[in-house]
């Protein structure tokens, strides 16, 4: 699906972790200019040539042009898949979001128009949106592909750039490149598993998780007090921003909980996006560590404690 070529001699390091783009003015630039004069999306456009040789499209354009539906096409076939007979309704970036959530959802073995969403806000001109890119917009927004040009604002009808054509088309390859990697592995017989997913929802971030059984029979676990799992939150640097347990008292007695074959316990915590000095966090990689704190009765065995343990990489 992908090409790799070798890339320009000016090393890249992929900087943005979520796809906002910049509310103020942008200077025109070419896509082979210095490091001392970057355009905004040169990140992605460099991340976008270390795959394909992706010339023909971006050389002498400038990033802030409207694109066209032809170097759309010309660049999903270079990057993404070289057999690509589709094309966007339009070069508005509703329909150019909608089309780059369409093809990460064929990708990735999902069905688009059957995908539920939490249908929150994400913008303050989602009414502006036409009806049929909707479904497109928010899976876009919940996969990091699209997040809007900042202040909330969405601007659908405006025409896409060369710059948000190299970020929008980098955003969705990683995408797809994550959910291959997410991909859920065999289950095991006689094991226990810790699954977990988090939604952001307006002002929190939501983390549902649960302890499945694959076990054939019954299965007794034992939690040694009243705190069952432990969440903690860091940031890009390490820093840790957030723990569930802080402040919280638990119940110092012994807890029996039996999981039938095929069930599961579950549990659900949320994180008001503050870290622990109070100050609000807008924006950002983040990576909650989910375990379980739970050991088998029966037989005292000792469990990996991959079982019991779920990461989840996420961004505000």
């Amino acid at each position: 699906m992908k090409k790799r070529f070798i890339s320009f001699t000016i090393a890249f390091v992929l900087l943005m972790s979520l796809l906002a783009f910049p509310a103020f003015a942008q200077k025109d630039a070419n896509p082979l200019i210095s490091a001392s004069n970057r355009h905004w999306a040169q990140d992605y456009v460099d991340d976008l040539a270390s795959r394909s040789n992706i010339d023909a499209i971006f050389r002498n354009k400038s990033l802030n042009a409207p694109i066209t539906v032809e170097d759309f096409q010309n660049l999903v076939r270079l990057v993404i898949d070289e057999t690509y007979d589709g094309a966007p309704d339009s070069t508005l970036r509703e329909a150019i979001v909608y089309e780059c959530a369409r093809i990460w959802a064929e990708k990735t073995g999902n069905n688009l128009d059957e995908m539920v969403f939490i249908q929150v806000v994400f913008y303050s001109d989602m009414d502006q949106v036409d009806a049929k890119y909707v479904q497109g917009i928010y899976a876009a927004y919940t996969q990091e592909i699209a997040r809007g040009r900042g202040n909330d604002i969405f601007d659908p009808k405006a025409q896409t750039t060369y710059g948000e054509l190299a970020t929008l088309i980098s955003r969705t390859v990683q995408a797809i490149e994550k959910a291959s990697v997410q991909a859920p592995q065999p289950i095991v017989a006689g094991r226990f598993e810790t699954r977990a997913t988090y939604a952001v929802k307006a002002d929190k971030v939501v983390f549902d998780f649960e302890l499945m059984s694959h076990y054939t029979e019954p299965r007794d676990i034992t939690f040694s007090s009243g705190q069952q799992f432990e969440l903690t939150i860091t940031d890009e640097s390490g820093k840790e921003v957030y723990r569930y347990s802080d402040g919280r008292f638990f119940t110092m007695a012994l807890i029996l909980k039996t999981i039938n074959p095929g069930e599961s316990l579950k549990w659900q915590d949320e994180w008001d996006m503050t870290d622990k000095d109070g100050n609000r966090l807008t924006s950002g990689n983040y990576k909650a560590v989910i375990t379980i704190l739970a050991y088998p009765d029966e037989g005292g065995e000792k469990l990996d404690e991959s079982q019991f343990t779920a990461t989840i990489d996420f961004s505000l």
